[in-house]
């Protein structure tokens, strides 16, 4: 728990997170206070929690758990006293026995639903439509094909010296070298420069432009997630984030293998802020082309090379809400200017979405008239739990919207995905993989296909349990989000999804299934079945 309207008088915080650690006992006002503090923990508690068990997981019930806790035992010492107990018994025998059991009860239940609560949330992880079952149209070069190359030596960091992102615990020459290595994969390419070639130009023949690779002027947006983000003067903890190693790696591509000028590049997350370990390892590069690289914000901060993101709403987008109804956003004027877009996602779990990933990356894309700013939040009814009606199997999905929107599916040409250090989810702490002997995930996957790439991401996901457990949207219906965009013109739902209300409609968004198991981790496409995804892994 990190509110911050909490007195410094009253708790005690970790001095790096800045999270409530304990109740303080060493000033009058906090003495004072106790009893007070403590009787509206419980009542919150049990407010929040009765109806909702699962919620006793949420890191302020956890907190008002043990300040109500702490509350019953001092409750407890004080009735256990011989002094106070005597004057009870000589009014009422029974009631002071009453009076203890009754609070001894509120601990114990207090705790035991703490305490327990992991073990409600079981998940649900066998695929609905099974193992080795694409459907949906590939998408690329080479059509589902998912480039994974995993690297130990990129990842260092012991939990205990510095944080993941310093570059004593992720090393950027590894970090080059991945990227390297995966972009020649996905692509076929012998050479760095071809990769980016062949990229290019298979976008442009997509749209009508064969043989074209990129020309100075076009410009081209990275959009990055930063959900972890939320103020510009927020330190970073040790969260899931974009590894600035990684992200100037792909900088250096662009510029010094696709040969893009700096000026025609940027950096974007128009919901959040762009963390300064990313923008002042890039700027540290003293290169002009370096020096003129932009990043787009959810505020303009007094910096010549950071502006704040505008609406276009000339931009409109157009969501299926769950009720039946059409609900009308719309994207930042940079993506209508640029000519090519880069969807750096991240692997990662999710606490509402089951995992953050290409489409969930978008989320932080779009603008809502209602708030005047670039927000989200409706589309969080398409969450997986903990609202009204959590999105299931055949429900319409925001998914497809995003993906399928001609604005970011024509120019999105390379969809990414960071997972040199795999968070627990969009707010918790980086984890180690079980099953790669308790390491770091150390991990790039890049696709031109965006379905494929999630389903990949998911899978990994699903098979660990330091990322799954506990995640109460690990409940079987995660599914649908890939059922509904691998066959968006004729999705489960029955949806018509038409993003910008034009009639058009959208057809299949690429291909989805799951591999045979998590020790071979194959899919069909590397069983001979060209229909399906194809996961060409590298060790480095």
């Amino acid at each position: 728990m990190k509110s911050k309207w909490i007195p410094g008088f009253l708790v005690k915080r970790c001095p790096k997170s800045g999270r409530i650690v304990k109740f303080r006992f060493d000033n009058i006002y906090a003495r004072l206070a106790f009893p007070v503090v403590g009787i509206l923990a419980i009542i919150w508690f049990l407010f929040r929690v009765l109806p909702k068990p699962s919620r006793a997981a949420y890191p302020c019930q956890q907190v008002a758990a043990g300040i109500g806790g702490s509350f019953l035992v001092y409750l407890v010492s004080i009735v256990a006293s011989l002094t106070l107990y005597q004057k009870i018994r000589k009014i009422n025998k029974s009631a002071a026995l009453v009076l203890i059991a009754g609070a001894a009860l509120l601990i114990s239940f207090t705790w035991g639903i703490a305490s327990s609560v992991n073990d409600e949330i079981k998940p649900v992880l066998t695929p609905p439509d099974g193992v080795n079952n694409p459907m949906g149209e590939a998408k690329g070069i080479f059509p589902g094909r998912v480039s994974w190359t995993q690297d130990f030596n990129a990842t260092s960091w012991d939990e205990v010296n510095g944080n993941w992102w310093d570059d004593n615990n992720t090393n950027q020459k590894e970090a080059n070298a991945m990227l390297s290595v995966t972009l020649r994969k996905l692509s076929g390419a012998n050479t760095d420069k071809e990769a980016w070639q062949k990229l290019f130009e298979f976008n442009n023949k997509q749209n009508g432009q064969a043989n074209k690779g990129y020309t100075k002027g076009e410009k081209i947006i990275i959009k990055v997630n930063m959900n972890a983000l939320r103020n510009s003067n927020d330190e970073w903890k040790n969260q899931g984030y974009p590894s600035p190693q990684m992200v100037y790696g792909l900088i250096a591509q662009l510029i010094y293998q696709a040969g893009v000028a700096g000026e025609d590049i940027m950096i974007t997350d128009p919901s959040r802020f762009i963390g300064d370990q990313i923008i002042n390892r890039i700027r540290k590069n003293p290169s002009q082309d370096f020096q003129h690289i932009m990043f787009e914000e959810c505020e303009a901060r007094n910096r010549p090379y950071c502006q704040a993101a505008v609406p276009d709403t000339s931009a409109l987008v157009w969501f299926n809400m769950p009720d039946g109804s059409k609900y009308r956003m719309c994207f930042p004027k940079s993506y209508s200017e640029a000519t090519y877009i880069i969807n750096y996602s991240l692997v990662r779990p999710h606490r509402v979405f089951g995992i953050t990933s290409a489409a969930k990356n978008h989320f932080g894309s779009v603008w809502g008239f209602e708030f005047n700013k670039f927000h989200p939040a409706t589309l969080h009814k398409f969450a997986l739990w903990d609202y009204p009606n959590p999105n299931k199997l055949n429900d319409p999905h925001s998914a497809p919207v995003l993906l399928g929107h001609k604005l970011l599916n024509s120019k999105t040409f390379l969809y990414l995905a960071d997972g040199l250090y795999t968070a627990v989810n969009q707010t918790g702490p980086v984890k180690r993989m079980s099953a790669f002997k308790n390491d770091w995930f150390s991990s790039l996957l890049m696709s031109q296909d965006p379905v494929a790439l999630e389903s990949v991401v998911y899978d990994f996901i699903s098979s660990e349990p330091n990322l799954y457990n506990g995640n109460p949207s690990f409940n079987g219906n995660q599914d649908n989000q890939f059922q509904e965009c691998a066959l968006a013109g004729n999705p489960p739902s029955g949806t018509k999804y038409d993003p910008e209300n034009d009639g058009s409609g959208l057809q299949s968004l690429g291909v989805h299934e799951h591999w045979n198991n998590a020790t071979e981790r194959k899919y069909s496409g590397n069983m001979g079945n060209k229909k399906g995804i194809e996961l060409i892994s590298s060790k480095l």
